[in-house]
């Protein structure tokens, strides 16, 4: 994921808005373009506005969406402070693929 900006104001665009999601405990997470190819995710409680970021990519927009929702989800009444905190982590810092190993087991062969 390619974060471009980290943001403590809205710039959400209705007229280039493209998904708006309740996550629960009244958090909405919109996202709208931006410069292409760039997308705005914007993170509310109610009418106040907790996080917002811009990613290159509508892949990215996605996962910080199902990240949000999750984590909402796994932590029912979290704080906005403590959620703009876990999403700049996230976004500065997202998950690295780890290499895939292989496991061999030995094969009996029997001529």
């Amino acid at each position: 994921m390619k974060t471009v900006n980290i943001y403590m104001e809205s710039r959400f665009n209705p007229e280039r808005s493209i998904l708006k999601e309740s996550l629960g405990d009244g958090y909405v997470a919109r996202t709208c373009a931006a410069q292409a190819p760039n997308f705005l995710f914007e993170v509310h409680q109610g009418q106040d506005f907790v996080l917002g970021i811009e990613v290159a990519g509508a892949r990215s927009a996605e996962f910080l969406s199902i990240i949000t929702e999750d984590y909402v989800y796994q932590h029912p009444s979290i704080e906005p402070k403590t959620l703009a905190e876990y999403l700049k982590s996230r976004a500065q810092h997202p998950i690295r693929r780890r290499k895939r190993q292989v496991e061999v087991s030995p094969v009996a062969y029997s001529g």
